[in-house]
C-alpha cells in the first residue's frame, strides 16, 4: 500500500475512532484488509493504479522511446502502444513481467511511429462510441467491462459481462464503429 493511502486510512481510523469510540483496531484491520485484496472490487481498483504506476516507471526507466498504454485488471496487464525495435517490444514485456504484483500480460504493442495528437484524439473518441454501444445493449454489464483504444483498436477487458449473446452483440456494434480496424476480447481471460 503506498504512502498517501496508508496516511489516509490511518487518518480516517484515528478520526473514526476519537468521534465515536469503535473499536479502531478491528476497523482498521478489515480495511487494510479490502485494501489489499485483489477480489474485492475497491481493492481491486487501488492494487490495479498502484501496479499500473509501478509498470509505467518501470517502462519509463527501461524502454524511454515507447509510447505506452498500460492497463491493470485484477493484475493482469494489458500493454498497447508503439516502440521503436522489436526488442524494444522483448524488452518492455520482460520489464512488465519482472514488476512485482504482475500476474499476467497481454502484449500488443507495435513496433511502429508514435501515435499522433490526431490519432491519440480519434482514440479516445473511439472509446466513447464502444463504451456507448455496451451501455446502450441490453443484459450487458458494462460497468464490469473496461474499454481501451490504442491505434484504432478496441481491447474489451472485465469479469461477469451478463449474457454473452448480447455482449457478442454489442462487439458486433463496435467492431462497426468509424475508424474501428479490431476488437480484442479479453473479457474473462
Amino acid at each position: 500500500m503506498n504512502k498517501l493511502v496508508k496516511f489516509f486510512v490511518i487518518s480516517m481510523i484515528f478520526t473514526i475512532f476519537a468521534t465515536t469510540g469503535v473499536a479502531a483496531e478491528s476497523f482498521l484491520n478489515n480495511t487494510v484488509n479490502a485494501v489489499k485484496d485483489s477480489t474485492n472490487s475497491t481493492g481491486a481498483a487501488f492494487s490495479d493504479q498502484n501496479l499500473e504506476r509501478k509498470v509505467n516507471n518501470v517502462l519509463s526507466a527501461q524502454v524511454p522511446k515507447g509510447n505506452f498504454t498500460t492497463v491493470s485488471y485484477y493484475k493482469h496487464i494489458l500493454l498497447t502502444g508503439q516502440v521503436p525495435t522489436k526488442e524494444d517490444k522483448s524488452k518492455a514485456e520482460l520489464a512488465v513481467k519482472n514488476t512485482a504484483g504482475v500476474k499476467g500480460i497481454w502484449n500488443y504493442l507495435t513496433v511502429e511511429a508514435n501515435e499522433d495528437a490526431a490519432a491519440v484524439s480519434k482514440d479516445a473518441w473511439i472509446t466513447n462510441k464502444a463504451r456507448s454501444k455496451l451501455v446502450l445493449q441490453g443484459d450487458v454489464n458494462s460497468n464490469n467491462i473496461k474499454v481501451v483504444t490504442d491505434n484504432r483498436v478496441v481491447y474489451l477487458l472485465g469479469r461477469d459481462p451478463g449474457k454473452i449473446s448480447k455482449l457478442n452483440l454489442a462487439i458486433k456494434d463496435i467492431k462497426e464503429i468509424d475508424g474501428v480496424s479490431k476488437v480484442v476480447n479479453l473479457i474473462g481471460k
